[in-house]
């Protein structure tokens, strides 16, 4: 007992190192597995457990992996640019590439066989996260949005005074100056930075339980704790679609916990292991320092996930395996939520010119922070992988893996996901084990993300016909993970 505890207090304490900021956008944002050896098979291990760190996939597993400490790190670097055209409306062509690439990120697990029935275990890992930092304060450039739109203003200036019936023309009417203070209120905001950036983190540690209902098959359960921090700025300009302009951007770091439930369930007939697990919507507390700028006041629950795994055992030297897991994005509105139309982005602009930035938000119907406030656009996607398993010899074992998952979101939810940009679909794995003696190893792998991007060109209508203006997201990735296994 007393082992079991210093174990499982080594977790814990590990899990502080996990905050570090992650650039994960992998399957969404969500990491394609969880571990040096899983991450070799593209993060397929429902039905086939390896190390410690398989209660963070599937809990059931862990009755199969015996006693044992595992620890690693991640070296991942993303490489991601964004773009926004608004010569369309009057502005500039901006493009920049994001200037935080570099991640490193552990993860820690522990699993004990308390009975010939019962093992039990805890894991920490980074779920994943969103990442981007555009813009150099030492150049004073690189705020994609403000650096495309700004040029814009004064012609939005001018269109707004003679919608409102002024005279654009003559600088002593009161409409003119009245939009003309408002345009200088947004142009003055202070959280126009140079720098245009958010960082999500998230970490969830799943102390855990498998239960042996036979020799061969397994159910498992694990709370989940989820621990997550964010903090934007650079959104100056967003303030005036806001329903608390205050609470939008530049608000400093904040943080948030949660719960949740895990089950999951294997069994080996034959040559053949099968697994089916569930994680629940971990319910998260509010981003409180930005309610204006996430759905719901701050709301950003963790989406539910759920899967089914086979591993065909061909061989005493190898296994071959495969997942299936949908992600329900569509539960946390924050990220489903749909961003602006053309229409409605222009007639935002115009609302918060006439109304000015800190009143514009009650007349605009899907302001941020509020329940159908505008958001990522992000659907349900299903994530597939495959991974190959290969003993080598007593020393050597190989591995190598394919993941996909569509990006998700449509071309037409370009322009908010210059800040996420989730694009990458098609990742490869490979990597190995390397046994140190009889009771340790030592396990290598890369991930390679394939570069991806999307692009929509918004064109207005009505009254807006003839204004446009395109946003483009591009990314690719490499990761580099390194990981100890303790058997005892």
């Amino acid at each position: 007992m007393k082992g079991i505890l210093k174990h499982s207090l080594a977790s814990l304490a590990m899990t502080s190192l996990l905050v570090s900021p992650l650039a994960q956008a992998t399957n969404g944002y969500f990491k394609i597995g969880a571990g040096s050896k899983n991450r070799g098979l593209a993060g397929a291990g429902i039905a086939y457990g390896q190390d410690s760190l398989a209660s963070a996939i599937n809990p059931a597993t862990l009755s199969e992996v015996g006693n044992r400490f595992d620890a690693g790190a991640e070296l991942f670097k993303p490489k991601r640019s964004g773009e926004l055209d608004a010569t369309g409306i009057g502005g500039a062509d901006s493009a920049e590439k994001s200037r935080s690439n570099g991640f490193f990120l552990p993860n820690v697990g522990f699993s004990k066989a308390w009975t010939d029935r019962i093992t039990i275990g805890i894991s920490a890992i980074g779920n994943g996260g969103m990442n981007t930092r555009y813009g150099n304060p030492d150049t004073g450039v690189g705020n994609i949005y403000t650096d495309a739109l700004a040029p814009a203003v004064p012609g939005f200036v001018a269109a707004t005074i003679t919608q409102l019936g002024g005279d654009p023309n003559d600088p002593n009417d009161p409409i003119t100056q009245q939009v003309g203070a408002n345009a200088g209120a947004i142009a003055t905001d202070p959280n126009i930075t140079p720098s245009l950036g958010v960082n999500l983190a998230q970490l969830l540690v799943a102390p855990t339980i498998a239960y042996k209902i036979t020799q061969h098959q397994s159910v498992g359960f694990a709370p989940v704790i989820g621990y997550q921090t964010f903090r934007a700025y650079g959104l100056g300009l967003f303030k005036g679609l806001s329903s608390d302009p205050t609470k939008v951007t530049n608000n400093g770091n904040d943080s948030a916990f949660g719960i949740g439930a895990r089950i999951g369930y294997q069994g080996t007939f034959g040559m053949l292991s099968v697994g089916a697990v569930a994680t629940s919507k971990i319910y998260m507390e509010k981003f409180d320092k930005y309610a204006g700028l996430f759905a719901g006041k701050g709301d950003f629950d963790i989406p539910a996930t759920a899967g089914v795994g086979l591993a065909l055992h061909a061989s005493s030297k190898l296994t071959i395996a495969a997942d299936a897991t949908r992600i329900f994005y569509s539960q946390v509105d924050a990220i489903s939520n749909k961003g602006p139309t053309a229409n409605e982005f222009f007639t935002g602009l115009g609302t918060a010119l006439a109304a000015g930035p800190a009143n514009s938000g009650a007349l605009i119907p899907n302001a941020l922070g509020t329940s159908d406030g505008y958001g990522f656009g992000w659907d349900d996607i299903w994530v597939y992988k495959i991974g190959v398993n290969y003993a080598w010899n007593s020393d050597w074992t190989l591995r190598a893996g394919f993941n996909y998952a569509k990006v998700p979101y449509d071309d037409d939810q370009a322009l908010f996901n210059i800040l996420a940009p989730a694009v990458v679909e098609k990742h490869i794995t490979a990597g190995f084990t390397r046994t140190l003696g009889k009771d340790s190893d030592i396990t290598f792998t890369y991930m390679h993300a394939l570069r991806n991007d999307v692009e929509y060109t918004y064109s207005g209508t009505g009254p807006f016909t003839g204004f446009s203006y395109t946003a483009k997201n591009d990314m690719y990735q490499n990761a580099f993970e390194v990981s100890y296994g303790k058997r005892f």
